[in-house]
């Protein structure tokens, strides 16, 4: 494999990183009511299952897609639940100051998983990398330095591009120290993470 594949490679996973949608929307949004380590916890999830994503389709196996359909509706559905709920949460509890939505050490779990979940409830992502390797590689004859090196462009430039989106939303939620504009801010926040569970099911 060459280097310009690799690099072509990267250049493409920059430019899917930057699209909106609703798990960066989910990020962004989690980032604002409970801080920058909440929004790095969720991309840990996500990059994991991008990892998973990547084998499957070196594997030829993006029709597990549709095997497994019934279990990526399921993943879906739960991803999409869980994300409503913390939209409701951020409604019940909007303006209370910023100390007191800081995440308890057991909720790291739970933002990584839901980073994942959200992924995960995405199978197009399998067909996207199973479409996009052989643009850049000879696939039949990728083995796991190839992807090893995939994982290692992969992990960066998503930490890279959700970490500026992450940074400058906690920047952002530091601003919000008054209650009535702290108020506002997690009403706002708390409708995004609906809206991002609603586009999450009906995908």
């Amino acid at each position: 494999m060459s280097i310009y594949a690799y690099l072509s490679f990267a250049g493409a996973m920059f430019f899917l990183a930057l699209s909106p949608g609703p798990g960066l929307a989910a990020i962004v949004s989690r980032t604002l009511s409970a801080g920058q380590a909440a929004g790095f916890r969720m991309v840990v999830g996500v990059v994991l299952v991008d990892f998973l994503f990547l084998a499957l389709a070196m594997a030829g196996l993006s029709a597990v897609a549709t095997l497994m359909g019934p279990f990526f509706m399921l993943v879906k559905y739960a991803a999409a639940g869980y994300l409503v709920w913390l939209g409701i949460k951020a409604w019940r509890t909007a303006g209370a100051p910023v100390m007191a939505v800081k995440d308890k050490a057991a909720s790291g779990h739970r933002d990584v998983m839901l980073g994942a979940l959200v992924t995960l409830g995405n199978p197009k992502a399998i067909i996207f990398y199973s479409a996009l390797l052989p643009t850049f590689f000879d696939v039949a004859h990728m083995d796991l330095t190839a992807y090893v090196i995939c994982c290692l462009i992969i992990a960066p430039v998503m930490f890279a591009v959700c970490g500026g989106y992450i940074l400058a939303a906690n920047r952002s939620r530091l601003l919000f120290q008054d209650r009535a504009r702290k108020r506002l801010l997690d009403r706002g926040i708390g409708s995004v993470l609906m809206g991002s569970g609603i586009l999450v099911a009906t995908r």
